[in-house]
């Protein structure tokens, strides 16, 4: 009887593991669409070849993204009003409005003409030569399609790993200073590393089946250095040890998301399985975070 009890607490304490690859592996299925409206032609080229979004795409195509570049000297209207439906049947929208500081207002006014469109719905840039804060207001549109839109469109995923990997630290580090028992941070801080690395191998066309998920659990939650360290550190240091904490996990979370990053970039791409050798490349950036 005891044997079998021991057995399932065994499968409760893995199933959040399990539920976190599986969620991630969902998260990069569905949705993830996107459309760019037309509006000027060459900045519409633009943007569709920034974003990596077929021109051919028609804006009834699944329930997706519509992105359009609103420029200086193209009236806005029709678009804002294409816009406008777009969002009440559901869809997330994105206005890039494009030119200087005097001309981004006038534009502005009149794409808020268009009911519900808000200023949650439109992004500022000056130019479209810098591809970087476009897509890092599409992402941020996207939310939890992001995953799946950064599988379809590789354009994106640069992006959206800076914004898995920013994500999961913050929330690494929150739990680093907020839990004080020693050890008590480690399930939820490997819970948020496992789903960290499950995402990111989705993102990156790599999605982990439930045993390499666990695989990714054993090694971090092994007994790395930084933990030590911080546990340490608040130890000499109590004022501070809950800052220390936190700092601790937030940069070890990060050096966790930049090593799978990195791994299923480029190795992951050339690997037979999802997984091949990306458990030493996790541990060796994270004992070169441990030295530093």
């Amino acid at each position: 009887m005891g044997s079998i009890k021991a057995l399932i607490k065994g499968a409760g304490a893995l199933r959040p593991y399990l539920n976190a690859v599986r969620g991630a592996d969902r998260q990069s299925q569905d949705g993830g669409m996107m459309v760019v409206l037309d509006g000027e032609p060459a900045a519409t080229a633009r943007l569709r070849a920034m974003l990596g979004v077929d021109a051919d795409r028609p804006l009834r195509d699944g329930d997706g993204l519509v992105v359009h570049a609103a420029m200086p000297g193209h009236d806005p209207t029709l678009a804002a009003a294409v816009l406008a439906e777009a969002k009440r049947d559901g869809r997330r929208v994105l206005a890039i409005i494009v030119g200087s500081d005097e001309q981004r207002p006038e534009i502005e006014h009149a794409l808020l003409e268009a009911r519900p469109l808000e200023l949650s719905n439109l992004a500022h840039v000056v130019n479209l030569d810098d591809p970087a804060p476009i897509r890092e207001a599409v992402v941020r549109t996207l939310d939890d399609d992001a995953v799946a839109a950064g599988r379809r469109h590789p354009a994106l995923r640069a992006a959206v790993g800076d914004m898995l990997i920013a994500r999961a630290a913050r929330q690494a580090g929150t739990i680093g200073v907020v839990v004080v028992i020693p050890g008590a941070d480690m399930p939820a801080m490997t819970l948020i590393q496992v789903r960290l690395v499950a995402q990111l191998a989705a993102l990156h066309g790599r999605p982990l089946d439930a045993r390499r998920g666990l695989e990714v659990a054993g090694v971090l939650a092994s007994a790395f250095g930084w933990r030590a360290i911080a546990r340490r550190a608040a130890g000499v240091i109590p004022v501070a040890g809950f800052a220390l904490r936190g700092g601790v996990a937030y940069t070890a979370t990060r050096a966790v998301g930049e090593a799978a990053r990195t791994y299923f970039a480029q190795v992951g791409e050339k690997a037979d399985q999802p997984l091949d050798g990306l458990n030493d490349v996790i541990k060796r950036t994270l004992s070169r975070r441990d030295r530093a």
